[in-house]
């Protein structure tokens, strides 16, 4: 048997409206819409993935290579697609 535990929150009206309008939509109560969504969002949580020590590792990783100049990457494109007769 689950067991349950009562959770108020307080939604900002425009998100309260949204919730309402998609539940009404779904011909559901906001109440059930709202643990639907909590539940799909849980069951994408990984706990085990640390998402600082995963940024830090990745750092980590990328700390020898050299920055990327976004403009010249763009410019380089630009010039290979030239190249090869595509604009």
């Amino acid at each position: 048997m689950n067991e349950s535990k009562p959770l108020t929150i307080q939604l900002p009206k425009k998100d309260s409206d949204r919730l309402e309008a998609e539940a009404k939509r779904l011909n559901v109560p906001p109440e059930v819409l709202a643990v639907i969504l909590l539940q799909l969002s849980l069951a994408k949580v990984n706990p085990s993935i640390n998402a600082l020590a995963a940024l830090w590792r990745l750092g980590e990783l990328t700390k020898d290579v050299p920055p990327v100049d976004p403009v010249e990457l763009i410019r380089a494109g630009r010039e290979d697609v030239e190249k090869r007769g595509m604009l």
